[in-house]
């Protein structure tokens, strides 16, 4: 069986022959081994299975699925990934305009419609346009009634991007952090020389983040050990926002020396 994630993540792999892959994948006897959700309404039905029994070019194929559904992911992933990006933005800003209606679509088509935001999400990303993504995220948040780890995930990045402290530091107070989320804090508020703030989330990693002690001395850890060795690959991922504080690790050690000996700085 393949879904809707398995299209997305095949489209990866292929690069630029992204047009061949779609046009491999949305063909007749493939449907037979789609999931369509139970949830699904029949209009929704109707334009995913136009997707795959179409004998039309694929853009003319996303037009007629889009007249029985416009939230039909299937061809709006198809769109997505064939139209300029001026084109794409238009289609985006239609949907945003919709967000209006979201407390009348039934289920599926909710899940559809977060799901094209988050795609936006990543077009903005791509583009640079950071501001205009994290209004997108957060109307995401909103619809969906809660932050979810990758809402969070999300808007720590924007935030470490533009080095907007303030919103950053605001985010950690209401959410639960992960590790990249923590570092990437840390980074931002010693670039704005907020260090009582950056003590303050240190020694709160210090706690909730299993090995974030070791952060000083890397190579203590035990890379043989799954966890210890995430937590690893996790700081070097880091590693270029790190840099741009020259001193952090001595910072942190610092810091750990002088809670150790109760010395306070």
């Amino acid at each position: 069986m393949s879904d809707f994630e398995d299209l997305v993540e095949g489209i990866s792999a292929v690069r630029k022959e992204t047009e061949a892959y779609l046009n491999d994948f949305f063909v007749k006897k493939n449907l037979k081994e789609y999931e369509i959700p139970q949830n699904a309404s029949k209009e929704s039905v109707k334009a995913i299975r136009m997707m795959f029994e179409s004998k039309k070019e694929l853009k003319e194929r996303t037009r007629s699925a889009f007249e029985e559904d416009p939230f039909c992911l299937e061809a709006f992933f198809t769109y997505f990934i064939l139209s300029e990006d001026i084109y794409v933005s238009y289609r985006f800003e239609a949907y945003r305009k919709e967000a209006s209606e979201y407390a009348d679509f039934d289920d599926y088509t909710k899940h559809c419609y977060l799901r094209i935001m988050d795609f936006y999400v990543d077009f903005l990303l791509d583009l640079h346009n950071i501001t205009l993504a994290i209004t997108i995220q957060r109307l995401i948040a909103r619809l969906s009634g809660g932050m979810s780890p990758r809402t969070v995930s999300r808007l720590a990045l924007m935030y470490s991007i533009i080095e907007d402290e303030k919103e950053f530091y605001r985010l950690y107070l209401d959410n639960e952090f992960g590790c990249y989320d923590y570092l990437l804090l840390l980074v931002t508020l010693l670039k704005h020389e907020e260090e009582i703030k950056a003590k303050e989330v240190l020694f709160d990693m210090f706690d909730r983040i299993e090995y974030a002690s070791y952060i000083d001395h890397l190579w203590d850890l035990d890379l043989k050990d799954p966890k210890q060795e995430s937590f690893y690959k996790t700081v070097e991922d880091c590693y270029e926002e790190i840099s741009s504080i020259p001193c952090f690790f001595s910072w942190v050690n610092e810091l750990k020396e002088a809670n150790e000996n109760k010395i306070v700085l």
